[in-house]
């Protein structure tokens, strides 16, 4: 029975894996799709070269939210993000220029837009893959400080009387606070109500 369930165990394990290939994959050739099957250049022609820069932006992003959903080992995934922000970096904005007119006096704004945008998704990549890394490389150095479980857990039973008594005196003084606003408001309206039939 035991090795029934392992053996259904790693089965699972190895759908789950399978899934989210599976997921990647998809992201990747809809990533893909967008950029090659011409909607990124039909929105630079038809509505603006600056749509089509924060359109990639946000293309690029998504496949990074993406990539750190997946689940990989630490380092295999921290070179994955790091290579995915340099590769996106070098081979978007070289893709972005080839549907610019070249002579537009635009040239430069779109140039330095496009050049911040890719370089905050790398800086994103590289933070979130160096950070990945780092992880790794500090559970694995001899000086790491593992952590003891306290296994006794935090007992704040005693303070439950007293956090009764402190509602219990908001409670009040709440009520209070209602019951003279409402006697100022009937007080205001008796007032209006013999200056206007007066």
């Amino acid at each position: 029975m035991i090795i029934f369930r392992a053996r259904l165990t790693g089965v699972h394990c190895k759908m789950k894996n399978i899934r989210l290939i599976a997921k990647l994959g998809l992201a990747t050739m809809v990533a893909a799709a967008f950029f090659t099957l011409g909607i990124t250049p039909w929105i630079i022609e038809k509505i603006s070269p600056e749509m089509g820069i924060y359109t990639g932006a946000i293309s690029g992003f998504t496949l990074l939210i993406l990539l750190l959903d997946i689940r990989q080992m630490r380092f295999p995934k921290g070179m994955i993000l790091i290579a995915y922000g340099v590769l996106f970096q070098v081979f978007f904005p070289k893709y972005y220029f080839l549907f610019i007119d070249h002579t537009s006096p635009d040239l430069e704004n779109l140039s330095v837009q496009l050049d911040l945008y890719m370089q905050v998704l790398l800086f994103a990549c590289a933070g979130a893959g160096g950070s990945i890394i780092a992880n790794y490389a500090d559970k694995s150095s001899s000086d790491y400080e593992h952590k003891i479980q306290n296994n006794n857990p935090i007992d704040n039973t005693k303070h439950i009387d007293h956090l009764i008594k402190f509602t219990n005196r908001i409670e009040k003084r709440t009520n209070l606070s209602l019951l003279i606003s409402l006697a100022a408001v009937a007080i205001n309206l008796v007032v209006a109500i013999l200056i206007i039939f007066k």
